[in-house]
């Protein structure tokens, strides 16, 4: 996979990857991260993220693809869905199916009032399309199973997918093993691994949250990173 090429060009961009020795382990995954995000990744990030990425991945395009989405999502920093919405900005982004035009006016953020964030999560991934499309069945499950982790994992059924612990305590995703197992576990899931080895990011984009936002941006991400890792 051309590792050590992957390696010596972190190192010519001031990452500390170690010695060149052609193998994936946590200082290469760490620097990784933290080139193709532009940000100082967590403590610890790169020895978890060895501890599970072998496990799940083989292959230089599954894990170009999987780098450049997470930097994409969250920057490889786990955070929770930020939901604090304009009036505006909710009638920009979501359909009137999910939120009505009264509902961005009353929930959202204006010189007047602070945005409901509870209220937002709730109607846009509630109701019957939240019910249908993430297994949002119970009274404040929108918010609850907001975007949360490396990868934004929304929607009851995600958590419920990933495991029990994270269906009681979504939080666990914004904890560092929680995140990064999380993250993983969904791609494996969701048959990712196929669709990078297609090399298209608008299916892998597809797969991940249903349409193609920020579709520019991790087309971007994914060559940034095939720019130092070459086939």
């Amino acid at each position: 996979m051309s590792v050590s090429i992957l390696q010596q060009h972190l190192i010519d961009k001031g990452y500390d990857v170690g010695i060149v020795d052609g193998k994936l382990g946590a200082l290469t995954f760490q620097g990784l991260a933290e080139y193709v995000s532009g940000n100082v990744a967590p403590d610890g990030t790169g020895d978890l993220l060895a501890l599970v990425l072998p496990r799940a991945m083989s292959q230089r395009l599954e894990y170009i693809h999987f780098f450049a989405q997470v930097s994409h999502e969250s920057g490889f920093k786990p955070q929770s869905e930020n939901l604090n919405y304009s009036a505006a900005g909710l009638r920009a982004t979501f359909s009137k199916a999910r939120i009505t035009d009264a509902q961005c006016q009353k929930f959202g953020r204006s010189a007047t009032q602070a945005a409901d964030k509870v209220s937002i999560g709730n109607t846009i991934y509630g109701g019957d399309w939240g019910a249908k499309n993430l297994g949002n069945t119970q009274p404040g499950d929108g918010y609850r199973y907001r975007g949360r982790g490396l990868i934004q994992l929304t929607g009851r059924a995600n958590y419920h997918a990933l495991g029990t612990a994270y269906e009681v305590n979504p939080d666990l995703l914004l904890t560092p093993a929680g995140s990064i197992a999380g993250a993983v576990d969904f791609w494996t899931s969701k048959g990712l691994n196929a669709l990078a080895a297609t090399d298209s990011v608008s299916k892998v984009t597809l797969r991940i949250n249903g349409g193609d936002k920020g579709l520019a941006e991790r087309k971007a991400l994914t060559d940034k990173i095939k720019a130092i890792w070459p086939a």
